[in-house]
């Protein structure tokens, strides 16, 4: 019997939260796996992405009581963490309740190297039920070495957590082409689907889309229309492991 897996991206509104009214079309789909934005609890009026740290065991206690709503398995989006005096871009996965583990952005941005931040060391692929996630985060996909990195460990899906700013002159061509050249053929190199979720709204006043979608290694199989990119929506796709 082959392995099927409905899996969800949540693109929501940055700072917000996931409703009841979300939980119950997820349950109604059969949704198991949920993907959620990077940096998704990040207060709408932070100035700086290292004052979100201190709401770190709040958000864990969050996260744990939304994938036990859920069911299924939770990727987190991001929270920053600070270990050591030093401040992470990480995402949590939790299990109805139970907390599996984390990942730790390796390719910092610019604007996060200058905030603080410091990267992670090394891909992170979790055992889960009958199958392989793995974790990267937005940056992480411009080096397509994350892909082959991660490859090497095998997973069936790889979940990223993401946020895109908002461009002005951006067209449908060039968005279209981006996906193909990073996402397609990043699943490809990972021999593995990609759930990608990214947030709306803005991010320490920066204005982003939504460029949610779900890959296979031959083509986008699900992905936010032109004209919903700044709207919240639920993205789902059934997606087969056993086909790659």
């Amino acid at each position: 019997m082959n392995r099927t897996l409905k899996i969800a991206a949540l693109q929501k509104r940055m700072g917000s939260f996931i409703s009841p009214s979300d939980f119950g079309e997820l349950r109604r789909q059969g949704v198991e796996v949920a993907c959620l934005p990077e940096y998704f609890f990040v207060p709408n009026d932070a100035r700086r992405l290292v004052e979100a740290a201190s709401q770190r065991g709040e958000i864990l206690e969050r996260l744990g009581e939304y994938s036990r709503e859920l069911g299924g398995l939770l990727v987190g989006g991001t929270l920053v963490e600070e270990e050591s005096g030093r401040f992470y871009n990480a995402c949590h996965v939790f299990d109805d309740g139970k907390h599996l583990g984390v990942y730790r952005k390796m390719h910092l941005t610019s604007p996060e190297r200058e905030a603080g931040l410091t990267p992670g060391e090394g891909s992170q692929v979790l055992r889960v039920r009958d199958f392989n996630l793995g974790l990267l985060i937005c940056a992480d996909v411009l080096y397509l070495e994350s892909f082959r990195q991660i490859a090497t460990l095998k997973p069936d899906l790889i979940a990223i957590p993401t946020d895109s700013p908002y461009r002005e002159d951006d067209t449908v061509e060039r968005k279209f082409a981006r996906d193909q050249d990073i996402f397609v053929t990043g699943a490809r190199l990972a021999h593995a689907y990609v759930l990608k979720t990214c947030g709306i709204g803005s991010l320490l006043g920066h204005k982003l889309q939504g460029r949610s979608l779900i890959s296979g290694p031959e083509e986008v199989l699900a992905r936010v229309a032109p004209g919903d990119e700044l709207k919240e929506q639920i993205l789902i796709a059934l997606i087969d492991l056993d086909s790659i």
